[in-house]
């Protein structure tokens, strides 16, 4: 009996820390899409962490790192913040007061930008940058939804727009209609069948 006790306790234990786990380190996923890029022009894509989310990362896993720029990211494995090394640039980029330490992205097979941020951090406050050599544009996502865990951007390549990617919307009536269509029809033809 003790020893199913010890093994009950040490399960709990376990479950308790898996969840907390879980929870430190669970992310939203930002996935991000140029499109509207005629002339297929060559491009860089950044994502620019500000100084407060850094710091958020490195306090939310209790790592004794102080902020230092471009360096933060470059020196240390700060769980939370999944970058190649080598894509973290050394100029930081500054706004409002705030410096952002920006990182090269690099598309998946299908073209798409992803960047994993830790759920807790409430605020939208990473910007992209597009730069090539006709362009330097900042994009802001500070009011963009999060939809199971992930915020889709799109950014419109020729006309500098970035908005969230249109929603399919069904309309009930139309849906409905479909519906009694579909039953006359599968009425008629059993009827016919019967019939013969």
């Amino acid at each position: 009996m003790k020893k199913i006790a010890i093994l009950l306790i040490f399960i709990i234990i376990m479950i308790m820390q898996i969840t907390y786990s879980y929870a430190l380190f669970s992310t939203i996923e930002l996935d991000f899409e140029v499109i509207n890029n005629k002339e297929n022009k060559d491009f860089d894509l950044y994502i620019l962490l500000p100084e407060k989310y850094i710091n958020f990362s490195i306090l939310n896993n209790i790592l004794d790192v102080k902020y230092d720029g471009a360096n933060t990211l470059k020196n240390n494995d700060i769980p939370g913040i999944e970058v190649k090394k080598e894509n973290v640039q050394d100029e930081v980029y500054e706004e409002d007061g705030i410096e952002y330490v920006q990182v090269l992205l690099e598309p998946d097979e299908e073209g798409i930008y992803k960047f994993d941020l830790l759920e807790d951090y409430k605020k939208l406050d990473i910007k992209y940058r597009i730069k090539n050599e006709e362009k330097d544009y900042i994009l802001h996502i500070d009011n963009f939804k999060i939809k199971r865990r992930i915020c889709e951007i799109q950014y419109n390549y020729d006309e500098d727009i970035v908005k969230q990617p249109d929603e399919t919307v069904i309309n009930i009536t139309e849906a409905l209609f479909i519906i009694l269509v579909a039953v006359i029809i599968i009425g008629i033809i059993s009827y016919i069948r019967k019939r013969r």
